[in-house]
């Protein structure tokens, strides 16, 4: 895969690489502790339980489970400081890169994987970062209403981690639109290209991702991180879900 000469994709490229390094993708390849094996329909099956496993259970395992989270998190994950700026500068990037013209009073961050980025992000661009409220109990997870919206704040632009369905963000637009605030644009650091683009589109919200899946595994497989079969692997999964 050429890499475009440019500061930004290679900034992007070195990302998806310390990414991996640090964890934040394992595949059923790996030892990683949330790993199950377990018989399937066609068998034996090794890989990851995702959220869609709670309404169904018998869903095939995913052969790979991305996790952007910081250790102190709710649900602990690899990423530093520095690798989280580092996401947001690209996020940023992504944006001048691609002349991505909208216009954002503030940013705000789905709880809570979404929201170290937000931060560094809103940062970066000089502007508010609005916290939302992430109500768990159990096994049930919803999206409740931002803290408070200022005044001055119309229109935001909504940042996570990964968009597979889009499920958090649809929930999250829909409670920023009730309050009267305006969202076209939603930021992620990767698109699993699992249905979420074409879900925020019907609500006329756009999705800019700094990768899809398939760039990032094309990414791998060059750099001797990943085998071919693994990401054959992956790509017939991700298509089953679709």
């Amino acid at each position: 895969m050429a890499i475009i000469a440019t500061a930004f994709y290679q900034e992007r490229h070195n990302l998806a690489l310390d990414l991996m390094d640090a964890g934040a993708m394992p595949t059923a390849d790996s030892d990683h502790p949330l790993i199950i094996e377990r018989e399937g329909p066609n068998g034996k099956e090794r890989g990851f339980k995702l959220r869609h496993h709670r309404e169904n259970p018998n869903a095939p395992l995913s052969p790979f489970f991305f996790n952007l989270r910081m250790p102190g998190s709710s649900r602990p994950g690899p990423l530093t400081t520095k690798l989280v700026d580092r996401a947001a500068q690209c996020m940023r990037g992504l944006q001048i890169e691609h002349d991505l013209v909208f216009a954002f009073d503030a940013i705000v961050g789905i709880p809570r994987a979404g929201t170290p980025f937000a931060r560094s992000f809103a940062q970066i661009a000089g502007v508010e970062c609005i916290p939302m409220i992430k109500w768990e109990h159990g096994e049930k997870r919803h999206i409740a209403s931002p803290v408070s919206i200022p005044a001055n704040v119309q229109e935001v632009l909504v940042i996570d981690d990964v968009v597979s369905e889009a499920g958090s963000k649809l929930e999250t637009i829909e409670i920023l639109r009730s309050e009267g605030v305006t969202v076209d644009h939603v930021m992620v650091l990767v698109d699993r290209e699992q249905g979420g683009r074409e879900k925020l589109s019907e609500l006329n919200c756009e999705l800019h991702s700094v990768f899809t899946i398939t760039e990032m595994l094309d990414i791998y497989v060059d750099a001797g991180k990943l085998r071919p079969e693994m990401r054959s692997r992956i790509h017939a999964y991700r298509t089953s879900q679709i």
